[in-house]
């Protein structure tokens, strides 16, 4: 039943990613939900917490492509994306408020040394590079809002205040724009 209800899911989000990003939601936002606060809510509000979920969905839609029902289900995809999110933001709550010393070794995974390789990091280098020439060709104002929610990390509320638009609308353009971003960069990376 869940198989049947998870390849209805994607097909509606490649026929009408808003509808199929409105039914994702209402079928695994809760469990998004659940697993963010088990993570973060000791240390993030819930506004924080929203965002995360929202990022967890965001994430997921540019992975579509990726996603296999035969080696997992939409439940296990976002669970893994929302288990990531929540750790990465976290960590970055934490470096921001410069606790790291503070912060019990049994509550916080030590992470291992994951510099790259020259190599890797003129690769990362070009990659941006490429990725900021697709931002900007996006026009007014979708390459401003993306570059402060992606580089900036503002809330979809902070953009709308900083730009003069309704938070809806920030949404809105946020979702089309990464649309015409993965299809662009498609095969370019």
């Amino acid at each position: 039943m869940r198989i049947l209800k998870d390849e209805k899911i994607l097909r509606l989000l490649k026929k009408d990613s808003e509808a199929g990003m409105d039914l994702l939601i209402e079928s695994y936002g809760n469990l998004a939900k659940y697993i963010v606060c088990q993570k973060i809510s000791s240390i993030c509000n819930e506004q924080d917490i929203e965002e995360c979920v929202a990022d967890v969905f965001v994430d997921f839609y540019m992975q579509i492509d990726r996603v296999d029902l035969k080696k997992g289900s939409l439940k296990g995809y976002i669970s893994i994306i929302a288990r990531r999110r929540a750790i990465d933001k976290f960590n970055f709550t934490v470096a921001k408020r410069n606790q790291v010393e503070d912060i019990e070794e049994a509550s916080y995974n030590s992470i291992p040394d994951n510099a790259p390789s020259p190599e890797t990091a003129m690769e990362m280098d070009e990659t941006k590079s490429f990725l900021l020439k697709e931002i900007e060709m996006l026009g007014k104002p979708d390459d401003e809002i993306i570059f402060r929610r992606f580089y900036l990390e503002q809330s979809v509320n902070e953009i709308a205040d900083a730009i003069g638009m309704k938070r809806p609308a920030v949404s809105k353009r946020i979702s089309r724009a990464l649309e015409k971003l993965k299809t662009r960069m498609e095969g370019n990376l």
